[in-house]
């Protein structure tokens, strides 16, 4: 997944989701006057001028989230109560869907989660056509928000970070020269000092790039079982926890292994680690996190402002200045010196769609595979 349920920053080590507020200000549609219901896609120009005075936000992005609502509701007069949850997992949001919405009014999804919530219908479409928050996308985040989020055309998402999925991350004290290849995950002369991601999706795709198989759709299923069979033992751990696989680094327990590219910049940048991310020759995936709005969201003026808003060039840069999550927008070197070192700027120049995979939605045969592959190689 992209997700990373225990992210940190500039200003903290993230701990538990908490509710986010201001003073009530004038001018908008309070939370409990009878007012007409509007589906989002309804919604006819950007700023919306009338609006609910709350909304009820469900992003891992804490830190962004509690910058963001300062900024948002003083361009907003009047939502006077912005609910912030984090969540350390996407089902814990799905299953509420499930279960019939009326509290959630916007969510940040990764990219599978967003294809099965829009096909059971749990998503609402997004007026993107009126919105900046999608203008300035770059072109490769619209052309795969408008293929894989969008039915009978509409768009249900729009993505808020592009994330690598996962980062070759290596140590830069120990290895002359980046590592070239995801094949350093096989090297024996490296055995203790390296880790693999507890996560099927990644760990299996991996796998299949190191095999020459496409990891979306692998045709040797057999292959990737026994290599991950084969690399088990060099490995120091399966992590399955964010800051943890960071810390590693950071204390030099491990020299190189799947990560994120966000908790590489933390490493780096926010503590001095000797830690970058390679480009493999065989490719590097990723993914995006992305605005939603939920059926049934209580408060849907409330929550398109919120996107429209955090979807701003200046929103978005901002998340990198915090996070170190990469904003998928035009001219991003340039938006990003503004708010940054140019140091860290190049740290996000990464997009060379010639050397990107999508980690697309997988299909229910490939994934049940994945899952037995890896209940196989963990066990032993």
């Amino acid at each position: 997944m992209a997700y990373d349920g225990n992210h940190a920053s500039r200003r903290s080590v993230l701990g538990a989701a908490g509710g986010v507020g201001a003073a009530a200000l004038a001018g908008c549609l309070g939370g409990g006057d009878d007012i007409e219901h509007v589906r989002p896609i309804e919604i006819e120009s950007f700023p919306v001028e009338e609006y609910e005075s709350e909304v009820n936000v469900w992003n891992w992005y804490t830190d962004w989230v509690d910058w963001h609502t300062d900024e948002f509701q003083e361009s907003y007069e009047g939502i006077d109560r912005v609910y912030s949850q984090a969540y350390s997992g996407p089902s814990e949001w799905y299953s509420r869907l499930e279960a019939g919405n009326d509290e959630i009014d916007n969510i940040c999804a990764t990219n599978e989660w967003v294809v099965r919530a829009m096909d059971n219908d749990y998503l609402e479409p997004l007026p993107v056509e009126q919105m900046e928050a999608w203008d300035v996308l770059d072109p490769l985040a619209r052309e795969d928000a408008e293929e894989y989020y969008s039915r009978d055309g509409e768009v249900y998402a729009i993505p808020e970070s592009i994330v690598m999925q996962p980062s070759l991350t290596y140590n830069t004290e120990y290895f002359n020269s980046p590592p070239d290849s995801w094949g350093v995950l096989w090297d024996e002369d490296l055995a203790g000092m390296m880790f693999m991601e507890d996560w099927p999706e990644v760990s299996c795709r991996i796998a299949a790039l190191y095999t020459g198989q496409d990891p979306n759709d692998p045709d040797d299923f057999e292959e990737i079982e026994e290599v991950l069979m084969q690399q088990r033992d060099l490995n120091v751990t399966y992590w399955n926890e964010f800051s943890s696989a960071m810390e590693m680094f950071i204390d030099e327990e491990v020299v190189v292994g799947p990560l994120r590219d966000g908790r590489t910049w933390m490493a780096q940048f926010l503590n001095d680690a000797p830690i970058d991310y390679a480009v493999p020759e065989e490719g590097m995936m990723y993914t995006y996190d992305n605005f939603v709005i939920p059926t049934g969201a209580p408060n849907p003026r409330a929550s398109a402002a919120w996107i429209e808003h955090g979807g701003q060039i200046s929103s978005r840069v901002q998340l990198f200045a915090e996070m170190g999550y990469v904003p998928p927008i035009e001219n991003l070197e340039d938006e990003l010196t503004q708010v940054v070192s140019e140091e860290e700027a190049a740290f996000a120049d990464w997009l060379d769609p010639d050397e990107l995979i999508f980690v697309e939605p997988l299909d229910e045969e490939t994934l049940d595979r994945y899952d037995e592959i890896w209940t196989t190689v963990v066990a032993g």
